[in-house]
């Protein structure tokens, strides 16, 4: 019998995670209205302790031989016994897309590295380098669909573990040359691969991805979508000009994300429209985009806990983004214990977001135009100790003339930056115990915002221009 470290037991197991949700409500000027003060809990999977190891059906760890066959036949004698643990030994297995199922748990081994071929012959995809074969098409030259992603799950899989100390490898190198980010940079008509995921588990319950590392997506790394999802001491790398690599993007409800490092070229998290009661604890954040929520928000978030978070060179530090067309209500969500240096933006609040449309600003225009459908509504928003050092730019808060941003409040926060902060087309927004440094210009800059900072009301606008902000 192989013995693998970490295993799930068999039998119910539960994640219960006691968030000090008042900790915003009981800070002085922050109302409790609107907060929800339950535990979030999520529950963890349930899985057989009987165990297989890839090895056993022709899993061979030189990189050279593909090994899709052996994890889909592995995966299938699983699913036959009714679950269990599939172990994957030290080596470098090298395999094509393939599907997990339910009450399986997935163990990489100290050394085992799960890898995506290199090239694009494995795949079938055409080498974009060459001309087209005759009736050849499509963005990629395939048909215009990319691979599926290198891991994935059937719709409605429960009882879903990716556990152990070991690496999954996307290969992405390949796939960002080719991206449609890359073919910005050249005359139109470059050709663009479509790129996969990495892993990708969709309408799955009670999901636990613990210990491992996700490098190199050609895409995202790691998209999970549904109830109890519970994501801890994993680590998520790739280099920082790597296009759309972002590290998570979980969408649900119960979900727990803790004790993880993350690395990329995109988002850190991107929190998913409709999710509600998540909880984001003891992360470290590098390269990356920061913990976003958008921007799609056409169906919702609430509450949301995000805590003890340490920031270092990311792109965005706090980010809530969405657009008229695909907004929707943002409110309960609480920040606290937050550290930041060498961030671009700090806190940001954008809900005329224009961030995909390839212009110099990701601030989109401020009139309506007509568009009535799927307004962003973001209020109920609550940030607590957060400390910024050596950042050029305090924050912003950017509402719409129809739809003001609303009940925010910052109580005992101290930045540091070559600007303040900026709040506009906003209401009810509480600066208590707030110290912002900034080298040029106000702190604070107000239009057509209602304020008080530092126990000081501000309407009106105030401060100078916005125009910098943006």
């Amino acid at each position: 019998m192989i013995r693998a470290p970490r295993l799930l037991a068999a039998g119910v197991a539960w994640l219960t995670i006691t968030a000090s949700l008042m900790m915003a409500a009981d800070a002085p000027g922050a109302p409790n209205a609107a907060l929800q003060t339950e535990e979030i809990t999520a529950a963890l999977p349930v899985i057989p302790d009987a165990q297989f190891n890839l090895a056993d059906f022709g899993g061979v760890g030189d990189y050279q031989k593909d090994n899709t066959q052996a994890f889909k036949d592995a995966i299938a004698a699983i699913a036959k016994a009714g679950g269990g643990h599939l172990i994957v030994p030290e080596g470098t297995y090298k395999t094509l897309p393939f599907a997990l199922t339910s009450h399986m748990d997935l163990h990489l081994n100290a050394g085992a590295t799960i890898k995506a071929p290199d090239n694009f012959a494995d795949y079938g995809i055409p080498d974009p380098n060459e001309p087209l074969p005759d009736g050849g098409g499509g963005r990629g030259g395939f048909g215009g669909r990319g691979p599926a992603p290198l891991i994935s799950c059937p719709p409605n899989t429960t009882d879903l573990a990716i556990t152990g100390t070991g690496t999954i490898d996307g290969s992405g190198a390949m796939f960002w040359i080719w991206s449609d980010k890359a073919a910005r940079r050249y005359p139109p008509g470059r050709r663009v691969v479509a790129r996969p995921s990495l892993v990708s588990l969709s309408g799955v319950q009670r999901l636990h991805v613990d210990g491992i590392t996700l490098t190199n997506s050609p895409m995202f790394h790691l998209v999970p979508r549904g109830q109890d999802i519970t994501i801890e001491n994993i680590r998520i790398v790739a280099p920082s000009d790597a296009p759309n690599t972002d590290a998570m993007d979980p969408g649900g409800t119960r979900i727990v994300i803790r004790n993880c490092e993350i690395d990329t070229g995109d988002d850190d998290v991107a929190l998913q429209s409709g999710s509600h009661d998540v909880l984001i604890e003891d992360l470290t954040c590098l390269h990356g985009h920061g913990i976003s929520i958008g921007s799609p928000t056409r169906n919702g978030l609430s509450h949301i806990i995000v805590r003890r978070i340490s920031f270092d060179g990311t792109d965005n530090g706090l980010r809530i983004k969405s657009y008229r067309g695909n907004g929707g209500e943002v409110h309960d969500i609480q920040y606290s214990d937050i550290t930041m240096k060498n961030v671009r933006r700090p806190f940001d609040i954008n809900m005329l977001y224009n961030g995909n449309a390839n212009t110099p600003t990701d601030v989109g225009p401020r009139e309506a135009n007509g568009q009535t459908q799927a307004i962003p509504n973001f209020h109920d928003i609550h940030i607590t100790n957060l400390t910024v050092t050596r950042s050029p730019l305090a924050g912003r808060i950017l509402g719409l003339p129809e739809q003001l941003a609303n009940n925010i409040t910052f109580t005992n926060v101290k930045i540091q930056a070559n600007r303040g902060f900026l709040v506009q087309d906003a209401k009810d927004i509480t600066f208590d115990n707030v110290q912002i440094d900034a080298v040029v210009g106000d702190p604070i800059v107000t239009d057509n915002a209602t304020v008080k900072w530092n126990g000081t009301e501000k309407t009106g606008n105030n401060g100078g221009s916005p125009v910098p902000f943006y």
